[in-house]
């Protein structure tokens, strides 16, 4: 528990629930925060989504293991961050272990992603990653899960385990189970080849699933001298609650501005700020770019200079890169051309500095 800190307070909140609700809050970011793998001693900031969804969030909580936390990456990094055109930010759902993590390094590096320009420090913003293996505990008696997806080859890589190896830092919370049977969990996760800091995990309110939005920050060079640049991780619910008769309620705007502000709350840090990218799956299902949803992030996003707009599913345009960034930098978003074993194309990101 030294590890994080979490603050919650009942005052505010209604006499005959608030202060239970609170207490369940409390139970339910212990169990999903406090058992990370590594924290390295950095401290994890936790926001709670509304009081409302705190005993279903339980639930949903005790099926899942720790997050995990490996801050460093495993090789060894130069005594001065990158310029912050040098660095390349990719969102993409991986499709718990279906998509080939490995393949989609190897694409950054080569400059596949890029324009032919080969990348060197690059941050991914990767949806439904996946995780087996024991620290996912037991399915409870209360538990809440997700359907199993059950992966064409069922002992294939735990993606989580796949980044550390390839010697990148990592940033990973669960948000649901996969299924009942296997020790199984996905979330969201942010992976870098840069330094991760400031690790933040954002309940998002509950729709049919639970989500949880992540959020981190890694060390860059403008002209103003070092920076922290902010990512935060999404993965919105496509439809809601059955009593909400599911495809007839949207519940993403609900999601899009608990995460607009949290936004608002970068962490404490003396370091002067470069901007926020967020990105992710924002599962616009419905219409598109003319979604409410889109339409309110698209506004947010004051430094997005050009974005492509071919389908990243065949559902439609799911995945969107953000950008709002400070000294007059600009940013450029790009679909890829390959999706790596996922049933999503990748969107990278490019930052293109002031005149």
């Amino acid at each position: 528990m030294r590890y994080f800190s979490l603050v919650l307070a009942c005052a505010g909140l209604a006499v005959s629930f608030g202060c239970q609700a609170a207490a369940v809050f409390e139970r339910s970011a212990a169990r999903c925060l406090a058992r990370a793998a590594q924290i390295d001693g950095q401290a994890v900031t936790w926001h709670p989504g509304p009081t409302d969804d705190a005993i279903q969030l339980d639930r949903w909580c005790q099926a899942v293991g720790p997050p995990i936390l490996v801050p460093q990456p495993g090789s060894l990094l130069p005594d001065s961050p990158p310029a912050l055109e040098d660095l390349v930010v990719v969102t993409w759902n991986a499709h718990l272990a279906e998509g080939r993590l490995p393949e989609l390094v190897r694409a950054l590096r080569s400059g596949a992603l890029t324009g032919g320009a080969p990348v060197e420090h690059f941050v991914l913003l990767i949806q439904e990653a996946y995780r087996r293996g024991a620290a996912v505990p037991p399915f409870p008696e209360e538990g809440r899960t997700a359907f199993g997806i059950v992966p064409r080859d069922p002992h294939g890589p735990d993606a989580i385990a796949e980044a550390v190896s390839l010697g990148l830092a990592v940033w990973y919370v669960p948000a649901m189970r996969n299924g009942r049977e296997m020790p199984e969990d996905r979330g969201s996760a942010i992976v870098s080849t840069e330094t991760l800091s400031a690790p933040q995990a954002l309940e998002l309110p509950l729709a049919r699933q639970r989500r949880v939005a992540t959020g981190a920050a890694v060390a860059v060079r403008t002209r103003r001298g070092r920076e922290l640049l902010h990512l935060w991780n999404a993965h919105l619910e496509p439809v809601s609650s059955p009593q909400t008769l599911w495809l007839f309620h949207d519940p993403r705007p609900a999601q899009v501005r608990a995460i607009l502000s949290g936004l608002t709350m970068p962490g404490v840090t003396d370091t002067p700020s470069a901007g926020v990218v967020l990105g992710g799956d924002f599962n616009t299902i419905r219409s598109g770019d003319n979604e409410s949803t889109y339409a309110m992030v698209r506004a947010w996003s004051t430094s997005l200079a050009a974005e492509d707009r071919r389908r990243t599913h065949l559902m439609g345009r799911l995945d969107y890169l953000f950008f709002r960034l400070a000294g007059g930098w600009q940013a450029q978003a790009r679909r890829g051309d390959a999706r790596y074993g996922s049933d999503h194309y990748p969107v990278a990101g490019q930052f293109i500095p002031p005149r």
